[in-house]
Order: C-alpha cells, then structure tokens, then sequence
C-alpha cells in the first residue's frame, strides 16, 4: 500500500481518510473538516444557514448575561 501526504500537515500516513467535502486525503488527526478547516464546509453551512453573521446588541452578549443571572440572585 502507498502512503499518501495529509493534505493539512503533509505527514504521510499509510490509511487516509478522505473528506466527504473536498474529497483531499487527510492523516487521522485532520481527518475531520473542522481539523482541516475545510473550505467546502463553510461554503456549504454558509449556503444553508445564510451568509448573515450573528450580530450582538449592546448588553446581550456575557456582560447582559452575567447581569441577568445575578439580578435574579439579588431577587
């Protein structure tokens, strides 16, 4: 069997794994598109949940949180 370079990190590995969205060969710690930072996945999530970014408004991000929670305390 013929070992083949990750297509991440370039180790060779003698059993790739192929991503089912680039379809690149990758060694078993980039094997998963999250590992390799998959180019195809984010343009597939981006197509399915919208290209819109979440965006935060003025107190709802941990700030209002941690005051929500200890204003329920105080209670």
């Amino acid at each position: 069997m013929e070992q083949v370079d990750c297509a991440y990190c370039g180790e060779k590995t003698d059993l790739p794994f192929q991503c089912n969205y680039c379809s690149d060969k990758f060694c078993s710690e980039h094997r998963l598109p999250e590992d390799h930072r998959c180019v195809k996945l984010h343009q597939i999530r981006a197509k399915r949940f919208g290209e819109n970014k979440i965006q935060r408004r003025k107190g709802i991000g941990r700030q209002g949180f941690i005051k929500r929670v200890f204003g329920k305390l105080g209670q």
